[in-house]
């Protein structure tokens, strides 16, 4: 973004001074990723890339001061859009990322157009300032949007100097790995919504059409989730050790019950517990859950799909998850054993996958 006013920029907490260095050409004319490069967030867009819209592809726009390149974020940097800690308008430096390149691009009539498309996968960055400037005109874009009427706010805004970020629903899995190696398919998607006008084959086209007709807006915390039909933003086993505090951070999973433990004595109120066993198709791992909240009345079947909400990590057993009774909520339910009934909430996706499990077992 050409004309920014340096004196706009405010460093983060502990943060070093900057200077914003022209430096995608030279990455992609060496083809080394050099680490502690900084650029500035141009654009967030967030795309689901399955039925469900649990899993997720986010991709930023990157501006070195004079290029700007397409990024895509490794899922365990997908909690800082989903913080805020990564926006539009903020610097971020690159600890670790990868160069890719896609084939090339195809004609109208299927023949090659001899171009390729290049971008990064982040793997590790760190916010290391704002640049007010970017971030009152993209606020203000938002704010312009957002008083439209429906049938105008529907329509793509080729006017708009900002893209309007699309919120992320839940997606920080090591399913990540899967979504990545599908990474030329979500692009093909993520380019059709950025140039509305080229007609590309994309399977998620009438998928990302309908998510705009019915956006799906992730509610994070479960005190503030009110509709069953609204998702809830998931949190995958693998991510546990690595949520932003290493113990007491709500989150939500969906899992599979591998074990489930008699009611025991417990050391916390109300002076009972019941441990259980948890799988996702993230890790290999099962992870530790001990349940203080009513646990006479968790009782889930071994090998069923039960959707977690409001569950504390913690360090034992090098990450695992605890609902506290000082959680409870007015007997408000925060378990829910195969909610088939949740539209997206992919029950059927994890049963199958326990399935063949237990069969290569």
């Amino acid at each position: 973004m050409a004309g920014l006013d340096p004196a706009a920029i405010s460093l983060a907490p502990g943060a070093e001074p900057f200077v914003l260095v022209s430096a995608i050409q030279e990455i992609i004319r060496t083809r080394f990723c050099m680490p502690g490069c900084v650029f500035l967030v141009e654009g967030v867009d967030a795309l689901p890339v399955t039925d469900t819209g649990r899993w997720q592809v986010i991709r930023l726009l990157l501006s070195d001061g004079e290029l700007c390149i397409q990024a895509l974020l490794d899922s365990a940097l997908h909690r800082f859009v989903q913080t805020g800690e990564v926006a539009v308008g903020c610097y971020v430096r690159l600890q670790q990322f990868d160069l890719r390149w896609r084939g090339p691009a195809k004609d109208s009539d299927g023949s090659d157009d001899g171009r390729k498309l290049v971008y990064f996968v982040l793997r590790d960055l760190i916010t290391v300032g704002w640049n007010e400037t970017v971030t009152a005109l993209h606020g203000r874009t938002r704010t312009a949007l957002s008083q439209q009427d429906d049938s105008t706010s529907n329509k793509p805004d080729k006017e708009s100097v900002m893209p309007q970020i699309s919120a992320p629903h839940n997606f920080e899995p090591n399913h990540a790995e899967t979504v990545i190696a599908d990474i030329e398919d979500a692009f093909e998607t993520l380019e059709t919504i950025a140039t509305p006008g080229e007609k590309l084959h994309t399977p998620q086209q009438p998928r990302a059409r309908a998510s705009r007709d019915k956006p799906m807006l992730p509610v994070a915390m479960a005190k503030d989730w009110h509709d069953p039909q609204t998702p809830l933003k998931l949190t995958v086993l693998r991510s546990i050790p690595h949520l932003p505090y290493a113990q007491n951070w709500s989150c939500n999973v969906l899992v599979i019950i591998t074990s489930l433990s008699p009611v025991e004595p417990s050391h916390l109120p109300p002076h009972k517990q019941r441990k259980a066993r948890i799988a996702d198709p993230s890790t290999t791992k099962q992870v530790h859950l001990t349940v203080f909240l009513d646990p006479d009345e968790f009782t889930p079947r071994v090998g069923s799909a039960v959707l977690l909400t409001g569950v504390k990590n913690h360090r034992f057993d090098g990450g695992s998850l605890k609902k506290y009774a000082s959680d409870g909520s007015h007997g408000i339910r925060w378990w829910f054993e195969d909610p088939f009934e949740l539209a997206w909430c992919d029950v059927a996706g994890i049963k199958r996958w326990w399935a063949d499990i237990e069969a290569a077992a």
